[in-house]
């Protein structure tokens, strides 16, 4: 099978061949067998590159209970810097995103509750009141907004919340639930994106059908109103050969794409005998997502895929990446939309081959240059989180 992935490579030149990668960098300082690092997070945004800076977030137990770290990487810099602790009581899904000038806002779920943090210099700026977990960002220019999943009695629903920024420090300028009414079901893991029309979408994972639907919404003045939301999927409800209430989907994530259109690629169980899939969706800027497409090509098919994350650019590059082992271990894949389809897959050079690679973030910088970071599992050694960029030549 990796033969002929790598003749499918081969065959795929010079559209993925172009990216030229640089030599693996390994990000996390303390490895070792019972040391567990996580890259898990609400719209995987675990990498963002600020200026001439990449700064990676994650989240590991190297002192008995989980915290969430941040480590930066200077371009002049041969390896990344010492990392910084984030929290002070139990962390998890933390996420980052670019404040430019080297600057960045990390957020975060600590002791129940979702919090965030501009780096360097920032207070810590508690988001939420109630219950919240899985908080995300989203920065465009001067708008920035985080979501998060909030309890509101029984069941927690999405809330979004615009966020001001004066000198290094944080407020809350609006914070809304997407629906004001009480959920009828779990709402969880959202993502965020904002279009160059600067209108704000949010997705995430909705249970009111009795199985996991990727559900959409948008907000056309600054996260003050949401329309109603709709189905990010277009496979309808209903039992698969009589059993449940329908094909599952989660880990909606989303990017903003072009001028003004918003592209989503999350997990679907569809083709439930084979596992999750990779999906996706756009929306061009008219209000609503279109038909769904498969991302990964056939040499995918019969096994499941994991962790997808999506990326875009203003030039209208866009990206899915994810894991799966159809060569016999997990390695992290790459497929890049073409204008009509998404190519054929190509495997990340440095997080590929023996071993297990997966959990793969990716941010494209300023000038297209390609940034991933990713798990790299050894038993013996414990798990390394490893950087690597890629430029377009």
């Amino acid at each position: 099978m990796r033969a002929a992935a790598l003749l499918l490579a081969l065959l795929a030149w010079p559209a993925q061949a172009a990216w030229e990668w640089s030599a693996p960098l390994t990000v996390n300082s303390v490895q070792g067998a019972a040391v567990f690092p996580h890259l898990e997070s609400a719209n995987r945004r675990g990498v963002a590159v600020s200026g001439d800076t990449v700064a990676v977030v994650w989240e590991d137990n190297r002192d008995g209970s989980p915290q969430c770290y941040l480590a930066n990487k200077p371009a002049a810099a041969a390896a990344f810097q010492p990392e910084i602790r984030l929290s002070q009581g139990d962390c998890y899904e933390p996420v980052v995103a670019a404040l430019g000038d080297g600057r960045f806002v990390a957020a975060w779920e600590e002791a129940g509750k979702a919090h965030a943090r501009v780096l360097p210099g920032g207070a810590v700026l508690k988001l939420s009141d109630a219950e919240a977990a899985q908080v995300t960002l989203a920065v465009a220019g001067e708008r920035m907004y985080a979501a998060w999943a909030e309890q509101a009695g029984r069941f927690r629903r999405i809330v979004v919340a615009r966020l001001a920024l004066e000198g290094d420090a944080l407020s809350v300028k609006t914070r809304r639930p997407v629906e004001t009414k009480k959920p009828a079901d779990e709402q969880g893991w959202p993502a965020l994106a904002v279009a160059g029309d600067g209108s704000v979408t949010v997705v995430w994972e909705d249970r009111r059908s009795r199985h996991t639907v990727p559900m959409a919404s948008r907000s056309r003045d600054g996260g003050k109103t949401f329309v109603p939301p709709l189905r990010l999927t277009d496979k309808a409800s209903g039992s698969v050969d009589g059993l449940g209430a329908g094909s599952g989907a989660m880990r909606p994530t989303l990017a903003a794409w072009g001028e003004k259109g918003i592209a989503a690629v999350w997990l679907d169980k569809r083709d439930f005998l084979s596992g999750y899939d990779v999906y996706a969706a756009f929306n061009p800027g008219k209000g609503r997502f279109g038909a769904n497409l498969r991302v990964q090509d056939s040499f995918g098919d019969n096994m499941a895929q994991w962790h997808a994350t999506v990326i875009g650019g203003t030039d209208g590059r866009l990206l899915a990446l994810w894991d799966d082992a159809r060569d016999g271990t997990p390695d992290v894949w790459l497929s890049e939309w073409d204008g009509k389809a998404f190519g054929d897959d190509v495997a990340v050079p440095a997080a590929s081959g023996p071993g297990a690679q997966s959990d793969p973030v990716a941010t494209l910088d300023a000038a297209g240059s390609l940034h991933v970071a990713w798990l790299d599992r050894d038993e013996a050694a414990g798990t390394r989180i490893r950087y690597a960029r890629a430029v377009w030549r």
